[in-house]
């Protein structure tokens, strides 16, 4: 499916998809896009929109159908060190074109994308390779030989569920991209006293109830209090000390911030040493409908109103119960409660239009846009500014 609405093209409709390693980190992310449409605009995503910045340490993972297609000038442009280029196999195959030469001389990453033709090898300019899961069900339990002769760390595309994340695992890749995150085992889920616990705070902090009511329950559970100031603390919010405790953190963040990092303790419980992997899902929804909601001229109240529903819109995976279960005792404002369950009114739609980004926009969505003012531009800028958080909140948590 394309991700470009024609006649709309003031900046592509992209989607940047997390790509995560085997304890659900995020390590990169993966631009889905259709390369020849969206070469010209890379330099203008990494450098006016902020991507590069966003990015961090962290590389992005760009589809590109033919190398030589990548003219020098634009090449130029980009900042290599932060690239992956994302190419067919066919393209990579026998001895090195002077288009992966080039690339890679000019510090550029290369991953050949799904398998060789038969009988001939991959350059030694490529040291990864990307394979879609369906192509690995299909050669059924034994992964191919080429994932051990690769460097890697390789790629594992179309990961639909915690099966086909084992799956891959077994076979040699160590980052995945895909799906398996929103279908998460019964270990990644709250159960028994953990999620009575949660559900406690959960209402306690859409009631606004006082800080002390909830300082009492936090200290019921020590290791939600510890979670709570390990978030706060992976950002720094330009404060110059580390909060310390929670009385610390009421102080220095304020109710509102504080409030959100309450909705974001929901998802931070881990299992043994791996990260739940709904947490930066849920991080990203929030955020970027929040960001959907300022650029089309929501006020700060609906920005607030926003960013909930993002993370509440996860909460039927994390509870393993019904979101009519979850959201109908909490007496949440009505357009948060009817774009969790629904999907309606305005709230919804600019939820809708975040759900669309993880996949691929969908064909009438240049059209949801501009039924709210928003442009491709405004989605752009909003979605590297979500990501720019999620990562910042992902790399400490």
């Amino acid at each position: 499916m394309s991700l470009f609405e024609p006649g709309a093209l003031d900046f592509p409709l992209i989607s940047l998809q997390p790509v995560t390693d085997s304890q659900h980190a995020w390590r990169a992310l993966l631009l889905a896009a259709r390369p020849a449409d969206s070469l010209d605009a890379l330099p203008q995503l990494f450098g006016e929109y902020g991507l590069s910045e966003a990015l961090g340490d962290l590389p992005c993972v760009i589809p590109l159908a033919d190398p030589a297609s990548l003219a020098g000038d634009s090449a130029r442009q980009l900042p290599a060190g932060q690239i992956i280029w994302l190419i067919p196999a066919a393209q990579c195959a026998d001895s090195a074109s002077a288009g992966l030469q080039r690339l890679r001389g000019m510090g550029f990453h290369l991953m050949a994308q799904g398998l060789p033709p038969a009988g001939r090898t991959l350059s030694a300019e490529v040291s990864a390779l990307a394979i879609d899961m369906s192509i690995m069900n299909v050669n059924g339990a034994a992964p191919p030989e080429i994932l051990r002769r690769l460097q890697g760390p390789h790629l594992a595309l179309g990961v639909a569920a915690p099966a086909a994340f084992q799956q891959a695992a077994v076979a040699g890749c160590t980052r995945f991209a895909g799906e398996y995150a929103l279908h998460p085992l019964p270990a990644q889920q709250q159960q028994g006293s953990s999620r009575a616990l949660l559900l406690k705070l959960l209402a306690l902090v859409t009631s606004e109830a006082d800080s002390h009511a909830i300082e009492m329950l936090l200290k019921q559970a020590p290791g939600l209090s510890y979670q709570l100031l390990k978030l706060v603390n992976s950002v720094s919010f330009a404060l110059s000390k580390k909060i310390v405790n929670f009385g610390h953190a009421i102080t220095l963040l304020g109710r509102r911030q504080l409030q959100r990092w309450l909705q974001l303790l929901l998802y931070a419980q881990q299992s043994g040493d791996q990260r739940n992997p709904l947490m930066a899902r849920a991080a990203l929804r929030a955020s970027f409908a929040e960001a959907l909601s300022k650029a089309s001229g929501g006020d700060r109240e609906e920005q607030e109103r926003a960013f909930m529903a993002g993370m509440f819109s996860l909460l039927d995976k994390l509870f393993a119960m019904p979101l009519e279960d979850i959201v109908t005792p909490l007496n949440l404002a009505e357009d948060v409660a009817q774009a969790i369950l629904q999907r309606s009114g305005r709230l919804g739609a600019l939820l809708t239009i975040v759900e669309q980004s993880e996949h691929a926009p969908a064909p009438g969505c240049a059209g949801q846009l501009a039924a709210h003012g928003l442009t491709p531009t405004d989605y752009c800028r909003s979605l590297v500014q979500a990501c720019r958080w999620t990562i910042q909140v992902n790399q400490d948590a």
